[in-house]
């Protein structure tokens, strides 16, 4: 299972997804004096985007960890004792664009890059929400410690702009999604609200963010 995940860099910025310009037509707003609080909201807008869907929206390079292996039980060799892989995976559930390296953590908890022959990446079950990496060979010591296996890889969307396949492009629904949120919080200012009658909005943030959601697999 899954130990641990943290961001590493971002190759992009909250701006270059929802620019300033597109907030402010969105809230109708034409001065300039708030503008830096509406830049803040940009970027909260999209972090809860990223937190809803299960992966970062803005392109990112990030490491998960693992605490072992998520397919079948490894063969026990009967001359040694030593454990033999057998269909033995990792699953990154996430939406991911590029797989950076794969890693064991030995007994001395150095961090060893797997050999590029050791393992495969497959985009299955959930074409790029999810990625399978089957191994050839296994570490024949480990660390101790919980984590064990290390990933780091490229999740999230692309630019517009970007020389990058159509499906990998950031989505417009995501991106209204987040200008929803955006207007939400520019009108109410507080954790609590003396306003009456109000109720979610129909086809509102969870039908645009919906579609590019991480579901729940094993």
């Amino acid at each position: 299972m899954i130990t641990g995940k943290r961001i590493i860099s971002q190759t992009n910025t909250a701006l270059d997804y929802v620019t300033l310009a597109e907030a402010k037509q969105h809230l109708r707003v034409t001065s300039s004096s708030d503008d830096t609080y509406i830049t803040g909201l940009i970027g909260m807008a999209l972090d809860a985007c990223s937190q809803y869907l299960g992966y970062n929206v803005i392109k990112s390079s990030v490491r998960f960890g693992f605490d072992g292996f998520t397919g079948l039980p490894s063969l026990i060799n009967p001359v040694n004792g030593t454990q033999l892989p057998s269909g033995n995976f990792l699953r990154i559930p996430s939406r991911i664009l590029s797989l950076t390296s794969v890693n064991y953590v030995n007994e001395s908890n150095a961090v060893t890059e797997f050999d590029a022959a050791d393992w495969i990446s497959a985009p299955e079950p959930l074409a790029n929400y999810g990625r399978d990496i089957f191994f050839n060979t296994a570490p024949t010591s480990l660390t101790d410690d919980r984590t064990k296996y290390i990933v780091q890889c490229v999740e999230g969307f692309e630019l517009t702009s970007a020389t990058a396949d159509f499906g990998d492009k950031f989505p417009q629904g995501i991106k209204f999604a987040a200008l929803l949120l955006i207007a939400q919080y520019y009108d109410n200012r507080a954790a609590v609200t003396t306003s009456s009658g109000m109720k979610p909005l129909d086809f509102g943030l969870k039908y645009m963010l919906d579609p590019y959601k991480i579901e729940v697999f094993i």
